[in-house]
């Protein structure tokens, strides 16, 4: 009798405990499935901050980047194109799979006394694969001026800094803060030439970014 109660206990603890193991398995494994859920909730309500997959993050391929611009000058704005530059530029080229990107580009740009049409290599470089990235570029050329070339044509460069947010399938909303200097060529034909010789904008440009 003894061993018949001895081995029903024995029966009965051996069933509660698998029970009770099943029952902490269960519970493991679902509290394991929601802090998945709630962790696939939060990158889906911070998209925009993931380095989830994006047109313009991929192996490479064509760009077009169109902006407007305006700058002000800086120390001395006395001479002519100096106070302030105005206008629109555009570049066509080809993006790397390692974030560099070179093309060419051209526009118009606007100055208190006058007008230059630039000529320029477009460099960049984007940061990460992020939605919203970080660029550095250094557009780089000549500015021509048709109706005196010999004393308005000029060299420039102007590095920058901006960001790319995304607005719809390859189309980015780019915006960047950059420093523009621009060289009279007066002073590469004539060693005396002692005149302002350079002029510097800080400038803001808006534009967007298309890729294929």
């Amino acid at each position: 009798m003894k061993r018949l109660l001895s081995l029903t206990l024995l029966i009965l603890l051996s069933a509660s405990y698998a029970s009770a193991q099943v029952v902490t398995e269960r519970c493991w494994h679902l509290d394991k499935m929601q802090f998945l859920d709630h962790r696939q909730d939060f990158w889906r309500s911070h998209k925009i901050f993931t380095t989830s997959a994006k047109p313009l993050s991929g192996p490479g391929g064509l760009y077009s980047i169109t902006e407007g611009q305006y700058g002000f000058g800086l120390y001395i704005i006395e001479p002519p194109f100096a106070q302030f530059v105005t206008g629109a530029t555009t570049a066509f080229g080809w993006r790397f799979g390692s974030g560099f990107a070179l093309g060419g580009g051209t526009g118009y740009l606007k100055y208190n006394d006058g007008y230059t049409v630039p000529l320029y290599a477009d460099m960049r470089y984007f940061m990460g694969r992020q939605r919203v990235r970080f660029f550095v570029a250094m557009p780089a050329g000549f500015l021509l001026n048709f109706n005196d070339f010999r004393n308005y044509s000029k060299v420039f460069a102007n590095p920058s800094l901006g960001l790319t947010v995304p607005v719809m399938k390859y189309t980015d909303l780019s915006f960047s803060v950059g420093l523009m200097t621009q060289i009279d060529r007066e002073i590469f034909d004539d060693p005396s030439f002692d005149g302002p010789w350079h002029d510097s904008f800080i400038n803001l440009k808006l534009g967007l970014l298309f890729g294929w």
